[in-house]
């Protein structure tokens, strides 16, 4: 039997015969005081401006307390993000780290001159970024460093950029519109900086002047193109678009006079290219000589696989149960294709959306998730073509209850109260009471995790399709749900 098919009977088993029958006295009553409720609150004539799916059970009793459209395919958006945490947890365990490598194709002499390329290898590390320190470039400054230490001070070839452990499918299933922004980054296995360019906007010296335009990390790739303006009137057009064939990044629009400043993201057409950039001039200001070019592996100038040689420095990722506190915490979309492919790579099926979305599924049929209403096409819920009912995500909610990484699943949502993107809830629900994760797409807005009740620990999934009314209506018909959650 394979080892993969003993897990997932492991797994159901502890999923599904775990949960005792307990029913108290009384409990039968409880029950229909909460679905009065909720009936209540769904009937209200703001809430028929949606499709619901909802679904609430009880953790201790493994009850459906509650249902609504409770088996209907829904758009969940980031709702997605928990089958992608929670398959990651399973397959890859919450103490998986990611290597990122630096090879040399040459030979390094006596004089401290490396004769050949320099190749930094990426194999889907989310983390080459400012989420875990002020400055994004920390780890290729590490790097650097190091190579400096063995007495590296020269590179004569070319710094490539490897992303190859990935397929080099970059752009998900995925709308076209969202195509340059900052949430729709590129997934390679060599990230860096959330794979974006930050553009910093502030006003010129005075009205009509141009304005003063910055990017950070300071790099050469992207080339930034200022076309953008100071204006007396007090309002802010300021636009980033792609320019030529991607190499350039064109700031627009005007930035009123008093304002201080304005930030904006813009997504790399090659996060490997990008990566190699900035390593190659992190390089040069620890003071390595670099004579060559920068490169991303697959380039007309290299299309050679990674050498075989032991690397000249590695450096190990946080732990995948600090990874999945980003991507359902802060709901980051990057964070979540990357685990994606890292799945699809780490089961046999491939390093790439496919590979990925196919080993997510089997674990979430595994958990319990209902097959006629679960489609996965991404890892961060932003295709609309995700299809997932509110049973099938409280099915799964309820297996991370009753498994070994309960307590790391939990830590990794969201919580009412700490923190901000369930910042209109913290007036409804009393603080660390509703632990979950947040989902939000054109016409869809979404809540599932755990509710903290007075009596009980409950597993609810709150999902709206279909939105014709303002988003913020929506989210508190949400909370006013989530609130009867945390009385029963």
């Amino acid at each position: 039997m394979r080892r993969s098919t003993i897990h997932g009977i492991i797994l159901w088993l502890l999923c599904v015969l775990s949960v005792p029958p307990v029913f108290a006295a009384g409990q039968t009553s409880k029950k229909a005081s909460l679905a009065n409720r909720i009936n209540s609150i769904l009937s209200d004539e703001k809430a028929q401006k949606c499709t619901w799916s909802v679904e609430v059970v009880s953790l201790r009793t493994g009850e459906t307390l509650y249902q609504h459209n409770a088996h209907s395919a829904m758009i969940p958006a980031s709702n997605m993000k928990l089958f992608t945490t929670a398959a990651a947890l399973y397959y890859l365990g919450p103490g998986f780290t990611i290597m990122t490598s630096v090879y040399a194709d040459g030979p390094l002499n006596s004089d401290g001159i490396l004769n050949g390329n320099l190749i930094l290898y990426g194999r889907g590390d989310p983390n080459i970024s400012g989420r875990f320190s002020d400055n994004p470039a920390s780890i290729l400054e590490e790097i650097a460093e190091s190579l400096k230490s063995r007495g590296i001070k020269e590179i004569r070839g070319n710094i490539i950029g490897d992303d190859s452990y990935f397929d080099s499918q970059y752009y998900g299933p995925w709308r076209k519109d969202h195509a340059n922004r900052w949430y729709a980054a590129r997934v390679s296995a060599l990230s860096f900086n959330d794979n974006c360019v930050d553009i910093y906007v502030t006003p010129g010296t005075s009205p009509g002047k141009k304005a003063r335009v910055s990017q950070s990390p300071c790099a050469s790739y992207p080339k930034v193109i200022n076309k953008a303006s100071t204006t007396s009137r007090k309002s802010n057009s300021v636009w980033i678009s792609p320019g030529g064939d991607g190499s350039a990044v064109i700031v627009g629009g005007k930035i009123w006079s008093r304002r201080k400043a304005e930030v904006l993201y813009f997504p790399v057409e090659s996060p490997a290219l990008y990566a190699a950039t900035v390593f190659k001039e992190t390089l040069e200001k620890t003071g390595i000589r670099v004579s060559g070019k920068v490169y991303p592996l697959g380039d007309a100038h290299v299309t050679a696989v990674p050498p075989i040689t032991p690397p000249l420095y590695e450096h190990e990722s946080l732990p995948l149960f600090e990874i999945i506190k980003v991507v359902n915490k802060r709901s980051q979309n990057l964070h979540a294709e990357l685990l994606l492919k890292q799945v699809g790579r780490q089961t046999g099926k491939g390093g790439s959306f496919s590979g990925g979305a196919q080993a997510v599924y089997e674990f979430a049929r595994m958990a319990g998730a209902d097959p006629r209403s679960t489609t996965i096409s991404d890892g961060s819920g932003l295709s609309d073509l995700n299809r997932a009912s509110a049973h099938s995500i409280v099915q799964l909610l309820k297996c991370m209850n009753t498994n070994g990484w309960h307590d790391t699943f939990r830590e990794s949502l969201a919580v009412v109260g700490i923190d901000s993107n369930l910042r209109t809830l913290a007036g409804t629900v009393p603080k660390g009471r509703i632990l979950a994760k947040t989902g939000s797409l054109k016409d869809v807005v979404a809540l599932s995790g755990y509710a903290i009740g007075e009596s009980e620990d409950l597993a609810f999934s709150i999902i709206a399709n279909d939105v014709t009314t303002d988003t913020y209506t929506v989210k508190q018909i949400r909370n006013r749900i989530c609130r009867e959650l945390v009385r029963y």
